[in-house]
């Protein structure tokens, strides 16, 4: 059984004063909390626009106002997710003093915890992107914008000479452990071991990951 939504408050306080939340901000939300109530039920494949409109408690022509189809409902609380994890973290890019080992755990540590949050949406949004293109090209927006930037941090500090890379092809290295930390933590989320086999997962990804970008064990 899925409860329903969670009441939304009318008003939320802005400098000092009280501001309605306009309806359709109101009729959004109840719809994206309900596809997500509904995931703990079952897989997105096997929920339709009926079980999202009874969940929310709207009619289904209201669902089409805000959205075109249940996929772009996951899109977007894919990107919701993603978001938080950024807000979490606050920059792709390596701080001032912060070692590499440090940058790993505030990156991927933080990500795997938004993961664990959110581990529904997140499974089910990249199985989505074997079969729906609106969400794959979603998550391959994201994913590139994260690729990029470690990219262009993988350089600075080569030619700073801080890490001896595995290869010159730094685009090509982040890509690929980028590819191996999402299944990594798909497969995590999607059998939800005993949280020992979770550490050990997240220290093996670490090493793998430093090793590659040619860190000192001092870094």
């Amino acid at each position: 059984m899925v409860s329903g939504p969670s009441p939304t408050p009318a008003s939320d306080a802005v400098d000092g004063r009280r501001r309605r939340i306009p309806k359709g901000e109101v009729q959004r939300q109840v719809i994206l909390d309900g596809f997500e109530g509904l995931l703990e039920q079952m897989p997105a494949s096997d929920i339709s626009v009926k079980d999202i409109t009874e969940a929310a408690g709207i009619k289904r022509p209201n669902f089409y106002f805000y959205f075109e189809s249940k996929n772009e409902v996951l899109g977007e609380l894919v990107g919701r997710a993603w978001d938080a994890w950024i807000d979490t973290v606050g920059s792709y890019h390596r701080r001032a003093g912060e070692s590499h080992s440090d940058y790993f755990d505030r990156l991927f540590g933080q990500s795997y915890a938004a993961w664990v949050e959110h581990d529904q949406v997140m499974v089910a949004g990249v199985q989505a992107t074997g079969y729906d293109d609106k969400v794959r090209s979603r998550w391959t927006e994201l994913v590139t914008g994260l690729n990029t930037h470690l990219a262009e941090q993988m350089g600075q500090d080569a030619e700073a000479g801080l890490i001896a890379p595995l290869s010159d092809d730094h685009g090509a290295i982040v890509d690929r452990l980028t590819d191996m930390i999402v299944m990594a933590f798909y497969q995590d989320r999607s059998l939800k071991p005993a949280e020992a086999e979770s550490a050990r997962m997240l220290a093996s990804i670490k090493a793998i990951w430093l090793g590659a970008w040619g860190v000192a064990d001092d870094r």
